[in-house]
C-alpha cells in the first residue's frame, strides 16, 4: 500500500470517497449531485484544497483505494463533528473492494501524524455509532464529545 498526500487532481476520488462515508450503510442517501448542493455536506470540499487542508490518499497496486483528509471548518460554518476552530474535522472513505484491509486504520494513522506535524493538538469527526467505523476510531483513541443529532462526535488528542 502506497499512502500519499492529497492533491487538487485528488479532489474527485475525495468526492467519491465522502459519498462513501456518506453512504455507509449501503443504502444511497447521497449522489454527487444532492452533496454538492447540500452547503453542510459539500463544506467539507469546497475549493479543494485551501491553504490549511490536508489529506492522504491509499493507493494498490497503483489504485486509489481510500482516502482520509481534514479541514478547518469555523463556528458560523461548522461541520457534523466541529467542536472548535482550531481543531480540524477529518472524512474517511474507502472503496467498497479495500475495506477490511487495513486500509482505514494506515490512512487514519498517516492524517494523526499530519495533524501532529502542523501542530494541532486534536482531530475531530461524526461517525454514526452504528457504523463499523465507529469501532475502529475507539480502537485508535478517538473519545466520545457529545451526540449530534443521529451521530457521535469524537476527538482525538494529539
Amino acid at each position: 500500500m502506497l499512502l500519499r498526500p492529497a492533491t487538487a487532481d485528488d479532489l474527485d476520488f475525495l468526492a467519491a470517497m465522502m459519498l462513501e462515508a456518506c453512504n455507509w450503510t449501503g443504502e444511497t442517501w447521497f449522489t454527487l449531485e444532492k452533496a454538492r448542493a447540500d452547503d453542510k455536506v459539500w463544506r467539507y470540499l469546497a475549493d479543494w484544497p485551501l491553504p490549511r487542508d490536508f489529506g492522504v490518499i491509499a493507493e494498490i497496486d497503483g489504485v486509489p483505494a481510500g482516502a482520509a483528509w481534514a479541514r478547518l471548518l469555523t463556528a458560523p460554518r461548522a461541520g457534523y463533528g466541529y467542536v472548535a476552530d482550531d481543531v480540524p474535522e477529518l472524512t474517511l472513505g474507502v472503496a467498497p473492494a479495500y475495506r477490511r484491509r487495513g486500509v482505514a486504520r494506515a490512512l487514519l494513522n498517516t492524517l494523526a501524524d499530519t495533524a501532529r506535524a502542523s501542530s494541532y493538538q486534536r482531530l475531530s469527526l461524526s461517525v454514526d455509532p452504528n457504523n463499523p467505523a465507529a469501532a475502529l476510531y475507539k480502537s485508535l483513541g478517538y473519545q466520545f464529545v457529545e451526540i449530534n443529532g443521529t451521530s457521535e462526535t469524537l476527538v482525538l488528542n494529539l
